[in-house]
């Protein structure tokens, strides 16, 4: 229920942004959007009706091609957005509520990224032509994203005709912005440190991390390349939160130890996502 909830919420983010923001202001968008938008132009049908056709098409090939348990990811977003940009679309007083282009732009991008990501992160899928981009994958293995980045620069090119330079380069920008919040928000709070130690005492270093600091830790053999003497290295990851407090404990025992900080983009399994019961029974 949580995980529909959310995918729900992402997809009014994302149809408010694209209505309200978006088409209302003549940005570029791609995607489904972006050819409703081209196609509305030219023949008159509210994009809204064509976001839905394209859509049920769409679903209905992934079904064929992709099988029912990716077009059951797909189902809420593929019959729930177009009824929600219709919806958006019959609300006058949510129009024109901004006049500032480069506004709307930066907060028409973080609205659909932060949409977009709250339902990839609910493990739905918002459809469209990633449904084509996945078929042609499976079947002559070229890359998801070279193809899905190549219908949408098509699609901006069909908009050159009646958008204007300013309204192109901001469509631009908001699909960066876009990208940037919806890989933020499924990078969020999964973000680690790993610190690798290389110091004479080792042993107290491991002994402090698992008791004082109550992380994991793993020992790596190294060598020196100056001297050439064996030694070992301290590989420990854990939250940014903890790091301050790590280094001060590490000077105390070793003042001379040579700390390597980087950062991790998501970390998970056996001594960091699971419980201590849980850890206990696997090891």
């Amino acid at each position: 229920m949580k995980k529909i909830i959310q995918i729900i919420i992402g997809n009014v983010l994302m149809a408010f942004a694209i209505s309200t923001l978006i088409l209302d202001n003549s940005i570029v968008v791609g995607g489904v959007s972006g050819i409703s938008t081209v196609f509305h132009f030219y023949t008159g049908i509210s994009v809204s009706l064509c976001v839905g056709i394209i859509n049920i098409a769409l679903f209905i090939i992934g079904f064929c091609f992709l099988g029912k348990a990716f077009a059951m990811k797909t189902l809420v977003s593929t019959f729930l957005f177009p009824i929600l940009l219709e919806f958006f679309n019959q609300q006058p007083y949510l129009h024109g509520l901004l006049n500032d282009q480069l506004l709307i732009c930066i907060l028409g991008g973080f609205l659909l990224g932060l949409g977009i990501g709250l339902v990839l992160k609910a493990g739905g899928s918002t459809g469209g032509f990633d449904i084509l981009a996945l078929i042609v994958e499976k079947n002559f293995k070229v890359p998801v994203t070279l193809l899905v980045n190549g219908i949408d620069a098509a699609i901006l090119v069909l908009q050159i005709s009646f958008h204007s330079a300013p309204e192109i380069i901001y469509g631009i920008m908001t699909i960066l912005i876009t990208a940037y919040m919806m890989n933020y928000l499924l990078s969020s709070g999964k973000g680690c440190v790993q610190v690798l130690v290389m110091s004479k005492e080792i042993e107290r270093m491991k002994t402090m991390i698992l008791n004082d600091m109550d992380a994991g830790v793993t020992l790596l053999d190294g060598k020196s390349g100056f001297y050439g003497n064996e030694t070992e290295v301290v590989l420990t990851i854990l939250p940014y939160r903890k790091l301050p407090d790590l280094k001060d404990k590490i000077k105390e025992i070793d003042e001379k130890a040579f700390i390597i900080v980087s950062h991790v983009e998501e970390v998970s399994g056996n001594g960091f996502t699971y419980s201590k019961e849980m850890r206990e029974v696997l090891s």
